[in-house]
This record gives structure tokens, C-alpha cells and sequence, in this order.
């Protein structure tokens, strides 16, 4: 081959190279929008971005590779509003109030779960809730006092969306500050409990009464355009409630704050519920009545019958909500001589009772016919004849440790010894016996100095008689004490 036919093929390679190149070029151009060219000696990377005016960079000035863009961050409306305002140092400010009130209360609710339930929705729904309802009326003013009513109004969110928004940190955090509570007392009641658990549903319409309360004050604070409202809504709120917990009637139980005293009870499944579409129902009609549009403002007919409904149910229902629990009631016992019991809630109180009671029990170990045990009992039970039964566990002890021992042991004998008949002949004398026996079992503690005040002829013989008796002869004649006291005929006890 000639030289000149070389230098043909060698150009004509070239040519099919920059070609090859130009088709690469074209095929990157299409993708781009279908401009091409090189314009005043840019290179085709740059052409690359044709079609594209606006493309993200990257930190480094780069634009980015199709479908790696990043959309532009949204904001969030709602996680700035329960960071900002009056709402977080609420929830704080309900924390600590509740904490300190619990603490200080400690000894009351920490033997049981309903005691922790009770004061719990104590200090919730009778502190706490007049707080949150107080900052949520001041809440509910914010743009009235901004100015910034006006503006608002031109805002493509709904009036509705724009007051549940206004409202949210001042009936959230606070119920945050209800729930931490009771998270931290249900754990502490954890080590001292007997029973089945926590009432939950109850806690759960605790909350939710906090947050309805809430946001009823937050419609007021929209509507009352006066600073001293927030002050005067925690007040009218607060003897609200008390009038309505301190009614006779059923209607009592319509009130958040109302508690329940009894260790041995349960509420029903369904109080918790009704009582917070009773709470809720009132706060969302309130909402729906003031920020809905004029043609949904009827939807607030709907949560009110709902609340309505609930309403009558409670009040109907009335002590029925809360109803005996067998399992919390039954008796857990030691294995003395009498034995010594305790209901299940209280079970953790027995081996200090047991201690407390031992020299009672030492003394009516081999007597005939003498209670068989010593059992708590509930205060509407009735033990069989064969018990002493002793009510009020919970008043001689803290922390499921004795503070009171002599006090529960006279008590207790009184328990062994007391009158279960009606109508016996010579109540006096039968008075004194009982009462001789009981001081005989378990002295009743007294301060130094001072005269017990029981002068009776008959008691003052008898408890002599009793401390002088050999061993054997107050034995036998207990036996026929007790035997007679527990058939009701106290007449055929021979003096001692």
C-alpha cells in the first residue's frame, strides 16, 4: 500500500473515532432535552445539563445524578408549635407538681394499686387539669393579643386546622406530664403491691380528662378576650369539680376527680371508656362549635350526644362502677397457730402482721373453741364465727412495714372478743367480759400517766382474775368463754 493510501485510512480511522465520539455526545444530549452543541468551547458536560436550568448541586457545586435530587425539606407546623410558646414549660410546670404532690402523699397510695389509682386522678384531675386548662385559655389568646388575627384568616389552612394547631402544646405536654407521672408512681407501687395490677383504663381517661379540660380552657382563652380569664378558668374548674365529686348521688361520678376507697374493688371494663367519651366528647364539641366552618358547625351535635350518653350512664350506674373482686379479696395465710391472714392486695403486709400478732397468737394457741385465725377483711364482709376478723390493715402499717404493732394486736383481740349478738340478756356484764379478755390478749397501748378510764366492777374482776389464774384453770376457762360468746348465750359464763 502507498504511502498516501496509508495516511487515508489513518485519517479516515480518526474520523470514524470523532464520530463514534459526536454519536456518544448526541446519545447524552437526548437524554438531556435533545440540545447539542459545543457553545464558546464548553465541553459536552456542559451541554449535558441542557434542559435542566434549575438542577440541584451538590455541596461541592456538582450537579447531582438524576433521581438522586432531594426534595426541598418540608416544614412541619406541628413539631414547631409544641416546641415554641407556653406548652412545654407547662408540661413541665404539671410534672412537678404532680411528682411533689405524690411524693409528699407517698404514704396514702403505696400499699395498693387503687390507692395509687386514686390519688393519681386526684392530683391529676383535681391540681393538675385546672393548671393545663388555665395555660390553655392564656394559649387560646395568642393571637388576639399578637395582632395576628387578620393574617390568619388569609391562610389557605382551615379555621379548624388552625385551632387545633394553636391548642396542641397546651393540651399535650401536660398530659406528657400526667403520664411520666404515672409511669414513676406505678413503678414505685411495684415493690409494695399485692393483686393483679395497675387500673390502666382509668389512667388512660385520666389522660384523656386532662387533655379535654385543656381544651376546653384553650376555646375560652378564643373567645373571653380578658387576661384575667386563665386565672378564673383554674378556679371555676377546680370547685366544678369538688361540687360535683362531694354529691350524694350518682351524679358525683361525672366528676373527673371523683375517687374509690375500697383495695377490694375493680371498675367495670367499660368506665374508663365511657368516662373518656364523656370528657372528650364536651371539648370536641366545644372545638367543632367555635373553629369549624358554618356549614360543619352541626357536626358538633355528634360528640355532644356522645358525651350526653356517656353522662347518663355514669351518672345511673353511679357506686356500680366499682364492684367486688373476689380474687383481690381472698386470704392469704401464715402457718401459725391461730393462723394469720391477710387479703391478697395486702399480702405483702403479712409477715409483719404475723410478727405483731405473735403474742396473741401465743395465748390462744391451745384454748378450746377460740378464733382459728385472725383474717383482714374487707369492710362490708362478714367472717365466719370462727374468725376474729380485723378491718383497716392499711391504717397500722406504711410501706407494708408495721408502724403501729401494739395498737394492731389490742385491735386485733378486740376482733376475737367482739359482740356478734343482738338481744342477749345482761349486755352489761357481757360488755365487761369481752372487754376484760381483749386487755388480757393484747393490752390497749396507752400514754404513761394516764388511767385507762374503765372503772366497771365487773371488768376490773375479770381482768384481775385472768392475770392470777394458774395456767391450766384460764385455759379451760377460756374455752368455755368463747364457746359461749359464739352461741350467743354469754349467760352461761361462770365468773372467773
Amino acid at each position: 500500500m502507498s504511502r498516501a493510501t496509508r495516511r487515508m485510512s489513518h485519517a479516515d480511522g480518526r474520523m470514524s473515532h470523532a464520530d463514534g465520539r459526536g454519536g456518544h455526545a448526541d446519545g447524552r444530549t437526548g437524554h438531556t432535552g435533545g440540545r447539542t452543541g459545543h457553545t464558546g468551547g464548553r465541553t459536552s458536560h456542559a451541554d449535558g445539563r441542557t434542559g435542566h436550568a434549575a438542577e440541584p448541586l451538590s455541596p461541592a457545586g456538582a450537579p447531582q445524578r438524576p433521581g438522586h435530587a432531594h426534595s426541598p425539606r418540608r416544614a412541619r407546623p406541628l413539631l414547631i408549635e409544641l416546641r415554641r410558646g407556653v406548652g412545654l414549660p407547662a408540661g413541665a410546670a404539671t410534672l412537678a407538681l404532680l411528682l411533689f404532690t405524690m411524693y409528699t402523699k407517698a404514704d396514702d397510695w403505696l400499699s395498693g394499686w387503687t390507692e395509687t389509682t386514686n390519688m393519681l386522678r386526684v392530683a391529676g384531675l383535681v391540681l393538675g387539669a385546672p393548671l393545663a386548662a388555665a395555660v390553655a385559655c392564656w394559649q387560646g389568646g395568642r393571637e388576639r393579643r399578637r395582632g395576628t388575627k387578620e393574617l390568619l384568616a388569609t391562610v389557605a389552612r382551615p379555621p379548624l386546622g388552625q385551632a387545633l394547631l394553636a391548642a396542641a402544646p397546651a393540651v399535650v405536654w401536660p398530659v406528657v406530664g400526667y403520664l411520666v407521672t404515672a409511669v414513676v408512681c406505678l413503678a414505685w407501687t411495684w415493690q409494695y403491691a399485692g393483686g393483679d395490677g395497675p387500673h390502666v383504663s382509668l389512667i388512660v381517661a385520666d389522660a384523656t380528662g386532662i387533655g379535654s379540660l385543656a381544651a376546653l380552657g384553650f376555646v375560652v382563652g378564643r373567645v373571653v378576650p380578658w387576661r384575667l380569664a386563665p386565672p378564673v378558668v383554674a378556679l371555676v374548674m377546680y370547685n366544678v369539680e369538688l361540687l360535683l365529686s362531694n354529691q350524694e348521688s350518682g351524679i358525683s361520678w361525672l366528676s373527673p376527680g371523683k375517687e374509690h376507697v375500697s383495695s377490694w374493688d375493680r371498675p367495670v371494663w367499660w368506665f374508663g371508656p365511657v368516662s373518656m367519651v364523656w370528657t372528650a366528647g364536651l371539648a370536641a364539641a366545644a372545638l367543632l362549635a367555635y373553629a369549624a366552618r358554618r356549614r360543619a358547625r352541626a357536626l358538633a351535635l355528634a360528640p355532644l350526644a356522645a358525651a350526653a350518653t356517656a353522662a347518663a350512664l355514669l351518672a345511673q350506674t353511679g357506686d356500680g362502677l366499682w364492684r367486688p373482686d373476689p380474687a383481690s379479696a381472698a386470704l392469704v395465710c401464715d402457718e401459725g397457730t391461730p393462723r394469720v391472714c391477710a387479703t391478697r392486695v395486702h399480702s405483702r403486709m403479712l409477715p409483719d402482721a404475723s410478727r405483731a400478732l405473735a403474742g396473741l397468737t401465743a395465748k390462744l394457741r391451745d384454748v378450746p373453741n377460740a378464733p382459728t385465725r385472725i383474717v383482714e377483711a374487707p369492710v362490708d364482709s362478714r367472717a365466719s364465727r370462727t374468725d376474729a376478723a380485723l378491718t383497716g390493715w392499711d391504717y397500722y402499717f406504711r410501706r407494708n412495714e408495721i408502724v403501729e404493732p401494739e395498737m394492731f394486736a389490742a385491735n386485733a383481740a378486740l376482733a376475737a372478743t367482739a359482740r356478734r349478738c343482738r338481744g342477749v340478756s345482761d349486755a352489761d356484764r357481757y360488755s365487761d367480759l369481752n372487754e376484760a379478755v381483749a386487755e388480757w390478749l393484747a393490752p390497749m397501748p396507752r400514754p404513761k400517766n394516764v388511767p385507762r378510764g374503765q372503772t366497771e366492777p365487773g371488768f376490773t374482776r375479770t381482768l384481775k382474775r385472768l392475770k392470777t389464774m394458774p395456767d391450766r384453770e384460764r385455759t379451760r376457762w377460756l374455752g368455755g368463754y368463747f364457746a359461749a360468746t359464739r352461741s350467743c348465750h354469754p349467760e352461761r359464763v361462770t365468773a372467773p
